[in-house]
């Protein structure tokens, strides 16, 4: 809370906005699941969790063509490598966040 005198009293004001903040989410989903889409290169990538082991947990990252019939290149990471993947793809400049496309 920041206070400021105003005519001989202490008054309460809301707080600045924060400038530095970042203008795209970039944390990764907290449910696991997102989807990223990159309009230049005219593909779409989600991330879903896939089953804990007792040892980790996985992530799998599935990229695919907006059009076409190719196919799709699914991958397997560990949480904190697909976590490290959705900032760089985001940060990147052609990945951003959209809603689920398949």
């Amino acid at each position: 809370m920041v206070f400021r005198l105003v005519d001989r009293r202490i008054r309460q004001t809301p707080p600045m906005p924060n400038k530095d903040r970042p203008l795209v989410d970039r944390h990764a989903p907290k449910d696991g699941v997102g989807w990223l889409l990159n309009d230049q290169e005219q593909k779409v990538c989600s991330f879903t969790n896939s089953n804990p082991t007792a040892h980790a947990q996985w992530v799998v990252v599935e990229t695919r063509p907006l059009r076409g019939s190719a196919q799709p290149v699914i991958r397997r990471m560990l949480r904190h490598n697909a976590i490290e993947a959705w900032e760089t793809m985001q940060k990147s400049g052609g990945w951003k966040r959209c809603q689920p496309r398949w």
